[in-house]
């Protein structure tokens, strides 16, 4: 046992989580000039206490009786020496002191000695060299023999105090009043001082076998350590404690408490320890406990053999055969292990386990680099050195994913993921069985999420993220981003890398370790867009470009534009058009899609712009950006898709649907119930392909839109993409010569098994338990088709309570479907289940038109909300808060790529890809609603239940 007086070091941060006067708890925490742990250390042990104003008074004095206390409880462990308030004493100013038993008990063992042979002055300060003193004679030294009475006392105590550490770090007068943070760091320093005993004419600290003798701490508080490295720390079952296990493999004898000193008996694991030390996790630390109580555990704290490196994934490569961390070489070991989120790293089956294999396959200098969604630039690694050299032998690897609240229970918060590890979280469902988060989350915020195996806790954690929100004034090449001037680098490469927004975009980035893991654009401005009508010279040769444009306030003005697109200096010159021309020469440019391509050739245009001095700077959306040499992608002003749609069989009518869309993807266009939408009507001549000028113009909300039926020449949008949805956040819908010109029923859904009583005053009646919408309510009847209700099951009723209720209820009205698509401002929705063939089939059938299946009416639908598994109703929904069903969500898809519906195959509760296997549904693939439609109601569903927790299935 080698210099062992750093051991109590632990206790700081067990002190900090259990005891009120511990660290940074101090409200004079700032005038502690001795390291927290002697304080922390001896407030845990209880050799000293704070005070009740939650201070520490660390220049206050200790007196002489305040001394002897602290002496006898770290002789005794014991804070009660009342035993000995009656034991004879010389000391006639004593009895009846507070501190009496201590002091007497401290002068029958010899450690303190009077001014006098009568006079003790309990209440006079106490010096360092007199608290020295006492402590030389509790580490077994004889005032007498060792000279620490008498004319040369002090000198004497000086030299023996200083040849045995407990003047280390005490930084005070010896021979002034001892503050009590240095009195404090002498009863530190004693503590793991090896005792001494007389051994041939002098007095040593060792065994006759040249080993150290029990320290001060060891010998009357019975503490034992065991330093080796940190293995494994984990959540007890049912408690709000943990168990650590070291690595008996790693254990430094020399610091390690062991009777026969090879480390046998030590203890490597440890009970009901009352803080999470996962951060010490593979680092080399020592353990203080109570004896071999593998259940008493003082504390834990990493060594001074520890050596550690951080940074991120961006900033580690090799060089030779060297880890190279932010421009630094580290040597590695010659063993050495890769540990990812608390486990071992065995995902390069070709390499062994080790850094090298790991920094080969992900690290910066790597040909695959920042493919691999879990392993992008940001990903937080550390490199541990735990032996005392500088062999780094462990890298530890955290990965992130991000994602959106989208709902926030009691017990439960579910999330959307958006992008990086979508191994961290195999359920959107988070429950407080299995995760912690932060208080206040609330929905729609952003989140990352970090796994279990990081924590003791064994629960992964939701962090809030951190978000930029603003408008995008610049950008560098396909990864490089600036808001306000701050530039932003996104995260991944290649195929797999974040989307970067385009220039004038409004967006909200998240941000994990300086690099943009996810970008919203739902925030892109629809202010700043307008419909350009028609442009031209204002006269003359080189004069002033004047433009009609439509506003989204609905301003129809004329006003001074550049003469160039984007940008007056680069971008490309602006054509002359005019209203009702077929083929506007500023956009004849071919727009490669995906895989489709298409051309937009129509007069009015939808375009964004910037205002200086009062002339507007034009932007074409849909097109490349031509004052951007480098520019790969269409302009969208920050939103997901720009969309067109033609054809003589489009229409508007609760969407914009038939004719041909463009990019392939979109078969039908929803609008967005706040989002603007530019309508031209009432032109003249219409039919004819190359006219169509004085037409009417006005804006409306997509709400307002949505309520259009009508047949329309063409569309073009800026749109977002929700599930397998695409949202027109502004739109442009040309009408040509067009202008822009419920039931009486109770329904419920059954909550719980139905009630068959007999012998009642009406004779055999049934208690049907429902939910109305409202709230849950008790139907009796005494119609037997009751009998054959079920909890699930849509009816409707005429009374509730006592009074004897009529009852429809039709089984094959009624059934369970997946929503696929849904638009809550237009009530257009897609259903559909699987046959018994395991084919997909849209809801439908003989009882009602099928067309009825298609529509969720505000007026005339009854939607009921419901959490099936809880068996209960939901109140605070809305129809905006009707969800896709997680199958036809690709949010919830592994690769975040939503199959085709006829490539999803189920089976029991898994959904798989069926031509990528490895692409597979995190979430039960479940129908999430049940529909009931009325035959005498064929207009719209009747009836929608919609489960809450996305399983309608859970009854």
């Amino acid at each position: 046992m080698k210099n062992l007086k750093k051991i109590l070091a632990l206790v700081l941060a067990f002190a900090c989580a259990f005891t009120m006067f511990a660290g940074a708890a101090f409200t004079d925490q700032a005038d502690i000039k001795v390291e927290n742990e002697v304080v922390d250390t001896l407030i845990e042990l209880g050799v000293i206490n704070g005070y009740t104003d939650g201070s520490f008074k660390p220049n206050d004095t200790v007196t002489r009786a305040e001394m002897a206390k602290m002496i006898y409880v770290l002789r005794t462990g014991n804070s009660d020496a009342s035993a000995y308030n009656n034991d004879k004493t010389s000391f006639t100013d004593v009895n009846g002191h507070w501190a009496a038993g201590f002091i007497k008990y401290c002068q029958s063992v010899g450690i303190i000695a009077g001014q006098s042979a009568t006079k003790f002055a309990p209440d006079q300060t106490v010096t360092a060299q007199e608290a020295a003193k006492m402590l030389l004679v509790t580490l077994g030294y004889d005032a007498n023999k060792a000279g620490l009475v008498g004319i040369n006392w002090a000198s004497k105590t000086n030299a023996l105090a200083d040849e045995n550490g407990l003047l280390d770090d005490v930084n005070t007068s010896f021979t002034g009043p001892c503050p009590r943070q240095y009195a404090a760091q002498l009863i530190y320093n004693a503590i793991d001082t090896p005792t001494v005993v007389w051994r041939d004419d002098a007095y040593t600290n060792v065994t006759l076998l040249g080993d150290d003798n029990k320290t001060v701490g060891e010998k009357f508080m019975n503490l034992k350590k065991t330093t080796a490295v940190l293995e494994d720390v984990s959540k007890t079952s049912g408690k709000e404690t943990f168990e650590l296990t070291l690595d008996k493999t790693t254990v430094d004898l020399n610091k390690t408490t062991d009777s026969d000193n090879n480390g046998a008996k030590a203890l490597y694991s440890f009970t009901d320890v009352k803080k999470d030390y996962s951060d010490l996790k593979y680092q080399m630390v020592t353990v203080l406990y109570k004896n071999n109580d593998k259940s008493k555990v003082y504390g834990v704290y990493a060594t001074k053999d520890n050596t550690q490196q951080t940074g991120i994934l961006k900033n580690l490569k090799m060089d030779g055969n060297k880890a190279k961390l932010d421009d630094t070489k580290y040597d590695l070991a010659d063993k050495n292990t890769v540990y990812v989120n608390g486990k071992s790293w065995t995902e390069n089956k070709k390499d062994s386990n080790n850094i090298k294999s790991f920094i080969d396959t992900y690290g910066n200098d790597s040909d695959t680099k920042y493919t691999n969604a879990a392993y992008m630039q940001p990903t937080e690694v550390k490199l541990l050195a735990t032996d005392g050299s500088t062999d780094y032998s462990i890298l530890n690897v955290k990965t992130f994913a991000v994602a959106e609240v989208t709902a926030v229970g009691s017990d439960y918060i579910n999330v959307s993921f958006k992008k990086g590890d979508n191994t961290i979280a195999t359920k959107s469902k988070l429950e407080s069985d299995d995760w912690d988060w932060y208080d206040g989350v609330k929905k729609n915020d952003y989140v990352v999420l970090t796994a279990a195996g990081n924590y003791g806790t064994n629960h992964g954690l939701v962090e809030k993220a951190t978000v930029v929100t603003g408008k995008v004034n610049g950008t560098k090449s396909d990864d490089g981003v600036a808001i306000d001037g701050e530039w932003y680098t996104m995260a991944g490469k290649k195929g797999n890398m974040v989307t970067r927004p385009n220039t004038g975009a409004n967006v909200e980035m998240v941000v994990v370790n300086g690099y943009v893991y996810y970008t919203d654009t739902t925030a892109g401005s629809i202010d700043d867009i307008a419909l350009l009508v028609e442009a031209a010279p204002k006269g003359g040769v080189n004069s002033k470009w004047e433009a009609r444009m439509i506003f989204a306030d609905g301003t129809d003005k004329v006003v001074e534009i550049e003469k160039k697109w984007d940008d007056k200096d680069d971008g490309a010159a602006i054509a002359e058009f005019h209203e009702g021309i077929a083929s506007n020469p500023n956009a004849n440019e071919t727009i490669t899609y995906s895989k489709t391509p298409s051309e937009t050739k129509v007069a009015p245009m939808l375009v964004s712009y910037e205002v200086s001095k009062d002339v507007y700077t034009l932007t074409r959306l849909g097109f490349k950006n031509t004052d951007d040499k480098n520019a790969t992608k269409i302009d969208t002003n920050g939103y997901d898709e720009y969309v067109t749609a033609t054809g003589k069989d489009l229409e508007t009518d609760g969407s914009i649907k038939g004719g041909t869309f463009a990019p392939s993807a979109v078969s039908r266009l929803y609008y967005e119930s706040t989002g603007v939408v530019f309508v031209k009507s009432k032109a003249d001549k219409a039919n004819n392909a190359s006219t169509g000028e004085n037409a009417d113009y006005k804006v409306v909300t997509g709400k307002t839109a949505s309520g259009y039926d009508r047949n329309i020449l063409s569309a073009t949008a800026v749109a977002n993409k929700s599930g397998n949805g695409y949202y027109a956040q502004a739109a442009f819908i040309d009408l040509g010569t067009d202008s822009t010109g419920g039931s009486s029923d109770n329904y419920a859904v059954v909550l719980k098994n139905v009630k068959k009583l007999t012998g009642t005053a009406n004779g055999t009646v049934y208690e049907i338990t429902a939910w109305n919408g409202t709230e849950q309510i008790t139907v009796t009847t005494d119609d037997s088709k009751a009998a054959d209700m079920s909890k699930g099951d849509i009816f409707s009723y005429s009374a509730t309570g006592d009074t004897l209720a009529d009852i429809e209820y039709s089984e094959n009205k009624q059934a369970d479907y997946y929503v696929t698509a849904y638009d809550d401002a237009s009530g257009d929705i897609s259903l559909y289940n699987l046959g018994k063939d395991a084919k997909w089939v849209a809801a439908g059938g003989t009882d009602a038109d099928k067309d009825a299946y298609t529509v969720v009416d505000s007026k005339n639908t009854v939607i009921l909300f419901v959490d099936s598994d809880a068996g209960k109703g939901e109140t605070g929904y809305t129809m905006a808060d009707i969800d896709l069903a997680r199958t036809f969500d690709s949010d919830f898809w592994s690769k975040g790529k939503l199959p085709a519906i006829n490539d999803i195959q189920i089976s029991g509760k898994d959904a798989v890809d069926a031509k990528d296997k490895d692409n597979t549904l995190t979430e039960d693939a479940v129908p999430n609603v049940r529909v009931f439609v009325d035959s005498a109601s064929d207009d719209q569903i009747t009836v929608i239940v919609v489960d809450v927790q996305h399983d309608i299935t859970a009854w």
